[in-house]
């Protein structure tokens, strides 16, 4: 009876080891991060596989669940939990203290807060008997607190023999691809090779070429620990660029589809007629502008703002446009205070321009608008509009892509992985490798806004190597591969 019971046992941990294709629409997932819901490149993505999981993988959407730590989006599948947000007290300390260490009082609320944030994954994991987890960025310190919690708990139910669900990681940032990050503390760093992400994941699904490599040091560091992870590693990744849909078939779409009313809508929510009213002016006589972003420093909005009063200047010399719209659709982050430093700027160059026929609006001028910040892009191109990307270090270019997407050409900055991962593919942009307004892109630029057949041409070459390039159909087999993949753990 012993061997038989024996015998059963070996067989159960060799039916865990890995998973089939017939399994995926019978598992079920859940995906971890700080927020879900929200205008962030990461809350996107995940929505994207849950479509992906859904549609391609025909996974039922009752078998996919979220745990966060805050979410606008409302469902029975979503939890949140606060101590999983990276605004959390504990998370900030972390965050603040990074490079001198969390001595005395620190460590104790750290602790606590791992603890909790530990209790809230297991009760999560078990009451929703989840077989898989796709982890986001907990190779990052933004979410320190719910990183390290969620690798003690595969560390204790390791010891306790118990069975976990499969560890998989989308890396779409880390501390070792962010300068702010490269001096952490002793104890710091102790916990970066405990959890941020540590040796439990199984698993890892980079959104660039450059990360593995970025990684290595870090994987070595763990293979002293984990005997052969740095070699499975090599065997467990894989490289998802971002993608998105398609938003219109052509450009003649932006002339014929019906959407006028979320035009419309935008228009009236951020009293776009009113302001040029009061200026004698019409929608004609407008270039709209739009920077869909988050507002944050790296995203390089002071650049962004130069430049379109500089552009203002030149399309102004053409007698094409009498005022130009700068919106910016994400919200503010880093406590607003980048929001107040454009707000300083603008007020600055509408001196030095002796102009007041720049425009500076912002999506928070009105938080009671219904309009969808994946809808904006087709809402600025209906208008005839372009879009500022002058971010300086991206993990990819959600963003970036949704724009062109949607119909939009922008003027961005070939920031790293553009210049690795994505200016082979020849998107039609106005690039500039240098945060310098030169001569030349101004007038690609006023060249781009004012011909509108040029433009046709461009959106229409943009969405067919958006098609091609970047469906969501490569999330599919890429996922599936990395789920069916042979587990490092149990």
């Amino acid at each position: 009876m012993a061997q038989k019971n024996a015998v059963k046992t070996v067989e159960k941990v060799l039916a865990l080891q890995k998973y089939t294709k017939t399994d995926i629409p019978k598992l079920r997932y859940a995906m971890l991060h700080t927020l879900f819901g929200y205008a962030d490149g990461v809350s996107i993505v995940m929505k994207q596989i849950e479509g992906v999981l859904i549609n391609q993988l025909n996974v039922p959407a009752s078998n996919i669940f979220y745990l966060v730590g805050k979410s606008k989006a409302r469902s029975p599948r979503v939890t949140q939990r606060k101590i999983l947000l990276h605004r959390h007290p504990a998370n900030r300390i972390m965050l603040r203290h990074f490079s001198d260490g969390y001595g005395g009082w620190y460590n104790e609320a750290i602790e606590k807060a791992i603890n909790e944030a530990e209790k809230e994954i297991e009760e999560f994991i078990t009451t929703r008997k989840i077989d898989v987890i796709i982890a986001h960025n907990s190779s990052h310190p933004e979410n320190f607190i719910s990183s390290v919690a969620l690798s003690r708990f595969y560390r204790h139910y390791e010891q306790q023999g118990k069975k976990t669900p499969k560890y998989m990681l989308w890396w779409h940032d880390s501390h070792l691809e962010r300068p702010r990050f490269e001096k952490p503390a002793k104890d710091v760093w102790r916990y970066l090779l405990e959890g941020v992400p540590g040796v439990y994941v199984e698993y890892i699904l980079f959104i660039n070429s450059m990360q593995f490599n970025q990684a290595h040091k870090y994987f070595l560091e763990l293979d002293k620990h984990r005997g052969g992870y740095l070699e499975a590693m090599h065997a467990n990744h894989d490289v998802i660029y971002n993608t998105t849909d398609t938003f219109i078939e052509t450009y003649d779409d932006l002339i014929t589809e019906k959407v006028d009313e979320r035009l419309a809508q935008f228009l009236h929510d951020f009293k776009v007629l009113d302001k040029l009213t009061e200026k004698g002016q019409t929608l004609d006589d407008v270039l709209f502008c739009l920077q869909h972003t988050r507002i944050v420093g790296r995203k390089r909005i002071d650049f962004a703002l130069r430049y379109c009063f500089e552009l203002f200047k030149k399309v102004r010399r053409r007698k094409k446009f009498k005022s130009l719209y700068f919106f910016i659709s994400g919200h503010s982050a880093e406590n607003g205070v980048a929001k107040r430093q454009l707000k300083r700027l603008y007020k600055k160059l509408c001196k030095e321009y002796d102009t007041d026929d720049v425009i500076l609006a912002f999506v928070e001028d009105n938080n009671q608008s219904r309009i969808k910040f994946e809808e904006f892009p087709r809402i600025f191109a209906k208008l005839g509009g372009f879009s500022t990307y002058f971010s300086e270090i991206e993990g990819f270019g959600n963003n970036l892509l949704e724009v062109m997407a949607s119909g939009l050409i922008p003027v961005l900055y070939t920031y790293p992985v553009f210049e690795k991962d994505i200016a082979k593919y020849k998107f039609k942009a106005i690039c500039l490798s240098k945060f310098e307004i030169d001569e030349e892109s101004l007038r690609k630029t006023a060249d781009i806004v004012c011909n509108r057949r040029k433009r046709k041409i461009w959106v229409n070459r943009n969405l067919e190597i958006l098609r091609k390039k970047f469906s969501h159909r490569i999330i599919a087999r890429k996922l599936q591969r990395g789920i069916i993949r042979r587990r490092m753990h149990v």
